[in-house]
């Protein structure tokens, strides 16, 4: 039997209500049905992704273990920052210690 390739999953956030015209859209980024990052909504659209510190004291802050970097890639559209992320999910897991962040609405 084959193995099960694993993949981002994406979730877009809507502001509901009379004021929900103020607020823009926003999209998590999603690994194990657990938040680890975020693509902007304004164009270019860029990727963030929580990761966890190699060193506490790496950005100053011993106070938290994790930390947000931002990739380089810029993508036109919110499909495109999307299809990259899955296309090389295998050299960001390599690369990086993804924090899952459990508590997403």
């Amino acid at each position: 039997m084959a193995k099960k390739k694993i993949k981002f999953t994406f979730k877009t956030h809507r502001e509901k209500g009379s004021y929900a015209w103020l607020h823009k859209p926003y999209h998590n980024v999603l690994l194990n049905k657990n938040q680890v990052g975020s693509i902007d909504d304004d164009k270019p659209h860029t990727i963030r992704l929580m990761v966890m510190k190699a060193d506490i004291m790496e950005d100053g802050n011993p106070n938290c273990p994790w930390k947000w970097i931002g990739l380089k890639k810029e993508s036109e559209s919110l499909d495109k920052a999307k299809e990259f992320l899955n296309e090389n999910i295998d050299v960001i897991l390599t690369k990086y210690k993804i924090r899952e962040y459990e508590n997403i609405n």
